[in-house]
């Protein structure tokens, strides 16, 4: 399905920062190559990168994703960065000023006009006063939005979708190993198509993982695309688990 091409983002390195290197890229590549097109990047905190990189063999490259640790200042740095085996598709900065949402926003802005061109700018917005007008700073710069919801009840998730989708604003989500994705793709595609947020918030609350699944894989290219058009990434320390979980709900889910 198109639902899922490039969706999974492996945030082991972000999530479990003491499994040793040498696994975690081990792990992602016999990931990448049992199902390469699931998989969009290894997440990599930035003063880890060189340390990535020599563990990647020679003739390899491994796609990733950055976190940035420096604001808008990290992303300066990153432009000018450079390490053998690494292949940066997409940065994720973090609004650091809760203060000043919106302005915090302007420079990062600012600052990823010195990425290439092909980079992604996933910038993760706090729920906090003032992130819908960063929502809206972030849209307008053709950036993209970034939500982590693994500590948020199913109505604040609700609120946060509703509002990147109405702003129109492409998103990575991040959540617990427990999420339910294929509950949260629902969540969008109902939000998509105007259903109400109390609505929606039942959805996710939904303990029917057989109903979901079935609702989800029936699908067609349309509904994918009008989905995927929003959801960007999902974030998951546990990829595998994922892939299962997706591969099962279709394999259950009943005859027509």
């Amino acid at each position: 399905m198109e639902l899922f091409d490039s969706l999974l983002d492996d945030e082991i390195l972000v999530r479990r920062p003491e499994t040793p290197v040498a696994a975690v890229l081990a792990q992602h590549r016999e990931l990448r190559n049992a199902y390469g097109g699931l998989l969009a990047t290894l997440v990599v905190p930035d003063p880890r990168l060189t340390e990535i990189g020599r563990q990647v063999p020679p003739d390899a490259s491994i796609p990733v994703s950055v976190i940035t640790t420096g604001g808008a200042g990290g992303l300066l740095a990153l432009a000018r960065h450079h390490t053998a085996g690494i292949e940066i598709v997409s940065v994720e900065p973090t609004l650091r000023d809760l203060d000043d949402l919106a302005g915090s926003a302007a420079r990062v802005v600012s600052a990823a006009g010195e990425l290439r061109s092909d980079v992604g700018v996933f910038t993760e917005l706090p729920y906090a006063p003032g992130w819908e007008e960063a929502v809206e700073v972030i849209e307008a710069a053709g950036l993209y939005g970034k939500i982590a919801a693994g500590n948020a009840g199913p109505r604040q998730v609700v609120e946060q979708l509703s509002i990147l989708i109405e702003a129109d604003l492409p998103f990575k989500i991040t959540s617990s190993p427990e999420s339910d994705w294929l509950a949260v793709l629902a969540a969008v595609e109902a939000l998509v198509a105007g259903a109400s947020l109390d609505d929606v918030v039942e959805l996710m609350r939904l303990d029917d993982r057989d109903r979901v699944g079935t609702a989800v894989y029936s699908w067609d290219p349309m509904t994918q695309s009008r989905v995927r058009r929003r959801v960007r990434r999902l974030g998951t320390d546990r990829v595998q688990d994922v892939i299962n979980n997706l591969a099962a709900a279709n394999t259950e889910r009943p005859a027509p």
